[in-house]
C-alpha cells in the first residue's frame, strides 16, 4: 500500500527520498496559483488533491489520489473565475453576490452533465466518472486516471500524421462511443487532438466534457475555443448546437491526423473559405474520405453531415462518395394474392424483424425477383393451357365447362364464353405480386439529404416550410405518413421542414469584415443590405461600422425584416461630425424606405 505521506503531489507516485520526485521532478513545496486548491488538500475525506493540470472558464483539473482504492484519479472542480474567487490557502469559494443565480445555474448544469457521463460509465472510450459530490461551496467530479498521451503528442511522435489504414484501426471504437454519447443527449463541443488521449493499449479515449457556456462565445464565463476545431456556431451565443457540432470537431481532427495540418479556423472561413481538401495536401488520402471530411466541415449547419453515424457510414462503409444521404432503403413487403389456395399468413413485423429486413435488403430484393419470375412462368403455362383447350372435344370433356343450349345461335353462345375468359384473366392477374414498402423515418433528419437521395424515387416527397423556435433550420419536424407504415409506389409523403426560429437576435459584428458578418446573417436567415459609409468610427476599410439595429435586437425573420449593414468605405476618409451624421442619416433613411417597400 502506498504511504500517502510520501506521495509526490505532481505524479502521485510514492517517493523514495525527500526533496524533488525522482520520477517527475516535482517538489511538494513548489508554488501554486492562489485561485486554485493547494496541493495536498483533502476532499470528501478521501481524495488527495495534487498539482493543477489545467484550468479554463468552467473550472480546474488536478491530479489526485484515492486513499480508499489506493489509486490515481483526476479531480475536476467547478470554478468559473468570472463569477467567483478564492483566497490563497482557503479551499472555500466566494461567489460574487451579483452573479449568484448564474453561478448556481451553471453549477447545476455542470453536475447534471457529469451525472449523465457517470451513467455512461460502461462506454469504454470516454473518461469514466467515478464520483460526484459538493464541497467548498462548489462541486467536484472524480474521474479515472488515464495513463496515456494526447493525440496531439502522439502525432508528434509519428511524423505529424497517420495513414488512412492506421486511422481505420484507431478511430471506429471512439466514433461508436461518441454516437452513443449523443444518444444520451450529451454534446462535447471541444473535440480536438488535445481532448483525445492515446492509452498505453493504443486505444483512443475522449476527455474534457464541458458545459455549453464553456465552449460558446458571448456567455458570462470565459469560453475555451479550439482554433481550427471549433464549429462556426460556437462563435455565436444564439446559434443552435447539436450532434453536427461534434461532427465538425471530429472531422477537423481527422483532417489534422491525415494531413498533419489543422484546418483553417471556422470563423476565418466565413468570408473566404480557402480551406483546401485533405487530398490536396496529402495525395495518399482516398478521394471519398477527403470529400466526406470536407462535408463534415461545412460552415452551414444545414449542409453539414448531421450525425456521427452518418459520418461513419460515409467514411468506412461506402467506397464511393455521394453528397446525398445513402441510407439503406427497406425492402418491399410482398403481398401475393393466390387463387384456390390457402391465404399466406404473415407474422407481425417486430422491431427485430424490421431491422433484419433493413440489414438484408439485397437478399429481399433477390427473393422478390425470383418470386416475380416464378409468377410469370406460371402465368405463361396457364396461357398455354387455355390456348390449347380451344377445341370442342376438350371443352365437352370437362364436366364444369359451360355448354350452350342447342337453340341458341353461335353468336349468342360466344357471350358467356367471353365472360369466362374475363374471369380467367382476372384470376391470372390477381396472382401477380402486389409490392408495398415500409415508409422511412424522415423526422429529425436534414431535408436536403432526403431530397437529393435517389433511393426514395419510388415515392413522391413534398415539403412545407415553417418557422420553429425549437428545431434547427432544415430539419424535418413531422411527416404525413407515420414511419414503418406500409405504402405503395408513388405514394405522396408531405414533410414539415423547420425554417429555424421566427425571431433571431442580431449577432455581434465587432471587429468583423462585412463579408464575414453577412455570411453569419445569411446562416441565421436574416435579410440584409450592405452600405458603404465614410463615417468609419475608426474602423478599417471593409469592416463593419454599425447596423440599422443594435446588437442583440430581435429581428423578425418570419416577416423578412431587413437589416442594413454599414461598413467602412475603402479609401474613404473621416469627415466632420456634421457630414458623418448626414451620411448616416441618409443611409438610415434609405434603409427604412427599402424595409417599408
Amino acid at each position: 500500500m502506498t504511504e500517502t505521506n510520501r506521495l509526490c503531489l505532481g505524479c502521485m507516485n510514492e517517493k523514495e527520498n525527500d526533496g524533488p520526485c525522482e520520477k517527475c521532478g516535482y517538489s511538494n513545496d513548489a508554488p501554486y496559483l492562489p485561485s486554485y486548491l493547494a496541493p495536498g488538500t483533502i476532499l470528501n475525506d478521501r481524495y488527495i488533491v495534487g498539482k493543477l493540470l489545467s484550468y479554463n472558464g468552467e473550472g480546474a483539473t488536478y491530479i489526485g489520489f484515492d486513499k480508499v482504492t489506493n489509486s490515481k484519479v483526476t479531480v475536476k472542480e467547478y470554478m468559473p473565475d468570472t463569477l467567483c474567487s478564492r483566497k490563497k490557502g482557503d479551499p472555500q469559494i466566494t461567489v460574487d453576490s451579483n452573479q449568484l443565480p448564474l453561478y448556481k445555474t451553471y453549477m447545476s448544469e455542470f453536475v447534471e452533465l457529469n451525472k449523465a457521463l457517470m451513467k455512461a460509465r460502461s462506454m469504454t472510450h470516454i473518461q469514466t466518472v467515478l464520483d460526484i459530490f459538493p464541497q467548498n461551496n462548489t462541486a467536484y467530479v472524480i474521474f479515472e486516471y488515464i495513463n496515456g498521451i494526447t493525440l496531439k503528442n502522439y502525432l508528434a511522435n509519428c511524423s505529424g500524421e497517420l495513414s488512412w489504414d492506421r486511422v481505420k484501426e484507431l478511430f471506429p471504437p471512439i466514433l461508436t462511443t461518441l454516437s452513443l454519447v449523443h444518444s444520451a443527449g450529451i454534446i462535447h463541443r471541444g473535440i480536438s487532438p488535445q481532448t483525445i488521449l492515446v492509452t498505453e493499449k493504443n486505444e483512443l479515449k475522449l476527455i474534457d466534457f464541458e458545459i455549453s457556456a464553456g465552449r460558446t462565445t458571448g456567455t458570462e464565463i470565459a469560453c475555451e475555443m479550439c482554433p481550427g476545431y471549433s464549429a462556426p456556431e460556437q462563435y455565436s451565443s444564439t446559434e443552435w448546437h447539436g450532434t453536427w457540432t461534434d461532427v465538425y470537431g471530429i472531422s477537423a481532427t481527422l483532417y489534422r491526423v491525415l494531413t498533419g495540418c489543422a484546418p483553417t479556423e471556422s470563423i476565418s472561413r466565413l468570408g473566404n473559405d480557402n480551406c483546401p481538401e485533405p487530398m490536396v495536401i496529402n495525395r495518399n488520402i482516398p478521394s471519398h474520405v477527403s470529400k466526406v471530411i470536407m462535408n463534415g466541415l461545412k460552415l452551414n449547419t444545414s449542409n453539414r453531415i448531421q450525425t456521427i453515424t452518418e459520418l461513419v457510414v460515409k467514411l468506412f462503409e461506402q467506397p464511393r462518395f455521394n453528397t446525398a444521404e445513402q441510407e439503406a432503403v427497406r425492402p418491399p413487403v410482398q403481398r401475393v394474392k393466390r387463387i384456390e389456395s390457402e391465404p399466406v399468413q404473415e407474422k407481425p413485423a417486430s422491431s427485430g424483424n424490421k431491422n433484419k429486413k433493413k440489414n438484408q435488403s439485397n437478399k429481399g430484393a433477390i427473393i422478390a425477383t425470383l418470386i416475380a419470375c416464378g409468377v410469370i412462368i406460371i402465368g405463361f403455362l396457364i396461357a398455354i393451357i387455355i390456348l390449347g383447350s380451344g377445341s370442342g372435344d376438350t371443352a365437352s370433356s370437362d364436366p364444369n365447362a359451360y355448354s350452350a343450349p342447342e337453340s341458341v345461335s353461335s353468336e349468342e353462345s360466344s357471350a358467356p364464353q367471353t365472360t369466362q375468359e374475363s374471369s380467367d384473366t382476372a384470376s391470372s392477374d390477381s396472382s401477380v405480386d402486389e409490392i408495398t414498402y415500409l415508409c422511412p423515418t424522415f423526422t429529425e433528419r436534414l431535408f436536403t439529404s432526403i431530397q437529393n437521395n435517389t433511393a426514395y424515387s419510388y415515392i413522391k416527397i413534398t415539403a412545407e416550410y415553417k418557422f420553429n423556435d425549437k428545431v434547427a433550420n432544415g430539419i424535418v419536424i413531422s411527416q404525413s405518413i407515420k414511419a414503418d407504415t406500409e405504402i405503395k409506389e408513388g405514394t405522396e409523403i408531405k414533410l414539415v421542414v423547420s425554417k429555424g426560429p421566427s425571431t433571431v437576435a442580431l449577432p455581434d459584428y465587432t471587429g468583423m469584415k462585412v463579408d464575414e458578418y453577412t455570411a453569419i446573417l445569411s446562416q441565421k436567415n436574416i435579410k440584409f443590405e450592405k452600405k458603404a459609409t465614410t463615417n468609419t468610427n475608426g474602423a478599417k476599410p471593409g469592416y463593419v461600422v454599425k447596423c440599422s439595429k443594435k446588437i442583440g435586437d430581435k429581428i423578425d425573420v418570419a416577416n423578412s425584416e431587413t437589416v442594413t449593414v454599414y461598413y467602412a468605405k475603402a479609401g474613404g476618409s473621416t469627415t466632420s461630425s456634421n457630414s458623418e451624421s448626414s451620411t448616416a442619416s441618409e443611409a438610415e433613411s434609405s434603409a427604412a424606405q427599402t424595409t417599408a417597400q
